[in-house]
């Protein structure tokens, strides 16, 4: 029973003590506080062997403090020992920095960096991070590295001339200050260490903010007096946004209308004024300190004139199904073809882009147009002429000199393409020649003895009509025979087409079988081309590939041993 009682009065002894020590405010022993703990050092941890003149800093802690410094073996304080930040000549090791404070109630646990040899110069900084658009004069802003590298011992900032660096200068991370005159400009950062400074990483900053996207909206279909509603994508620093429509329209947002109109919204609806066509509609991005450029989105009414009409143009006697087309056209809902006269045509299609025609006999020419159509109305039309009968064949192929007094070289060849819908060709020659073979066809034989200067004539024909004549100018005269001063003769040298785009063709009369020589020359006098060959006697072709040669003028060279023709070629 005493010792019972004796506990219950040393129990109540402690707690009278521990309830006067907390009204006099006196902490137990053990709840007394050492100095805090400093913050993080700054300052490299890649450093070089006998490195000098490297800084290392905490944030200093308030009243008075001072701060106790540990260095790896080897290296020493040249300058603000007992301070927060400190200068420090390394040796040939490396390892922890630490540092502990002490306000007089004890020291603190120590803050460390770990520092290492630096191995090489650090990477170049990856990107920046920080307003590039939309920066006013006068704002503050801060750039910062998006990843540091710890081999970094410093960072190298240059801003524009209108801006100011307030801190950081050093540091992955900087404050700046745009100035009054601030429009744009670039800012730079590079890396260093004891090892080398790295490439710099630039950005363009500016004072407006960048130019809309793509218009959303309809560009073709904007009927007068209809409303529609054209949006873009907010623009990262916008405050606003300023829309322009064609004059008579009017612009409205959710709270206001006007043209032009300025809205903080990216979406507007605009209602088009009777008699619209055509215009555009612009919008640009707003700070609060400038402007971007303007995005245009051209508009109109009614589609645009459809392009060419596609299909045989001649040459469609008597034919049916006929295939004609045009390329889409944008906004367009459908397509109105129509003939003028519109006897012996049949239109199957019609309303679509490409439509089939039937020609009834009797049909001989009409005028085909065709149309693009929206809700808003009718484009211009386009337009075509088509004929029954068959095109003017394009070129003839063939010598524009003949011989006609010795029989050996008095037969001279031409040739004509086939043309679409013909059903024959009828050729006419000089008065004296004669053509001994393929009348009728594209090809023709034509016996030059005793005959004298004139053309050679073609036309094609069908059930339809016959076509104006296509002619070629021949001049005829005597020619060389065996035993002359020479024994070989070039007749004149053609090119068709001329000019050319990826190839071209060459065609000779020869008099005697015989090797010659073919060369392309240019302006400048350089072989661009060189072929031998062994002409036949008669008629010669060659085709040449014209792939890869540059647009311009240039020379054939056909030579021999006994003559020589040149001429000259245009490439596309």
């Amino acid at each position: 029973m005493k010792k019972f009682t004796l506990a219950l009065f040393l129990i109540a002894l402690n707690l009278t003590a521990a309830l006067w020590a907390r009204a006099e405010g006196i902490q137990p022993a053990s709840q007394l506080a050492a100095t805090a703990t400093p913050g993080p050092i700054t300052g490299p941890s890649a450093v070089c062997v006998n490195q000098t003149g490297v800084a290392y800093a905490v944030a200093a802690l308030p009243g008075s403090v001072t701060y106790d410094w540990t260095l790896p073996s080897g290296a020493s304080i040249v300058s603000g020992a007992g301070t927060a930040s400190i200068v420090v000549d390394f040796g040939s090791d490396f390892g922890d920095i630490c540092v502990t404070a002490d306000d007089g109630s004890g020291a603190s646990s120590p803050s460390c960096i770990t520092t290492i040899a630096a191995a090489g110069r650090p990477n170049s900084p990856d990107s920046i991070v920080g307003p590039v658009y939309s920066v006013c004069p006068g704002q503050v802003v801060t750039y910062s590295v998006l990843t540091p590298d710890p081999n970094a011992a410093s960072y190298d900032w240059i801003v524009p001339p209108t801006m100011t660096i307030l801190s950081g200068q050093g540091t992955a991370t900087i404050t700046v200050e745009a100035g009054p005159a601030f429009s744009w400009g670039y800012l730079r950062v590079s890396a260093s260490n004891c090892r080398g400074t790295t490439g710099q990483k630039v950005i363009t900053v500016f004072n407006a903010p960048t130019k809309p996207g793509a218009i959303s909206g309809p560009p073709t279909g904007a009927c007068p007096n209809g409303t529609y509603t054209y949006s873009i994508q907010a623009v990262p620093g916008a405050t606003s946004y300023t829309w322009f429509a064609p004059a008579g329209c009017v612009i409205a947002s959710p709270v206001t209308s006007g043209n032009p109109l300025t809205t903080s919204v990216t979406s507007v609806d605009i209602t088009f004024p009777a008699g619209f066509v055509n215009g555009s509609i612009y919008v640009q991005s707003n700070s609060g300190c400038n402007s971007s450029e303007r995005r245009e989105l051209k508009i109109r009414s009614v589609p645009v004139k459809p392009g060419g009409i596609r299909g045989p143009l001649f040459g469609v006697c008597d034919m049916t199904s006929v295939m004609y087309y045009v390329d889409s056209v944008p906004g367009a809902e459908s397509y109105t073809w129509t003939f003028t006269p519109g006897t012996y045509t049949t239109i199957n299609g019609n309303g679509n882009d490409t439509i089939y025609v039937d020609f009834a006999t009797g049909f001989t020419q009409a005028t085909l147009c065709v149309t693009a159509n929206n809700s808003c109305g009718s484009s211009v039309a386009r337009c075509g002429v088509v004929f029954a009968r068959p095109q003017t064949p394009r070129f003839i192929d063939g010598p524009t000199g003949a011989c006609n007094s010795n029989p050996a070289t008095s037969i001279a060849y031409y040739e004509v393409q086939p043309m679409f819908g013909a059903n024959g060709y009828d050729w006419s020659v000089p008065p004296g020649a004669n053509i001994t073979l393929g009348q009728g066809t594209t090809r023709i034989t034509v016996d030059f003895l005793g005959a004298s200067t004139g053309n050679v004539s073609v036309r094609a024909f069908n059930d339809c009509g016959i076509s104006p004549a296509r002619t070629l100018e021949v001049i005829v005269n005597p020619c060389r025979t065996a035993g002359s001063e020479s024994n070989t003769e070039f007749l004149e040298l053609i090119a068709f087409p001329n000019p050319a785009k990826n190839s071209i063709q060459i065609a000779f009369q020869s008099t005697v079988a015989q090797d010659y020589g073919l060369k392309v020359v240019d302006i400048t006098g350089r072989d661009v081309m060189s072929l031998n060959r062994s002409s036949s006697i008669g008629s010669n072709r060659e085709l040449l590939d014209l792939t890869g040669m540059s647009p311009g003028i240039y020379l054939i060279c056909l030579n021999s041993a006994g003559s020589q023709e040149k001429i000259r070629v245009i490439v596309e």
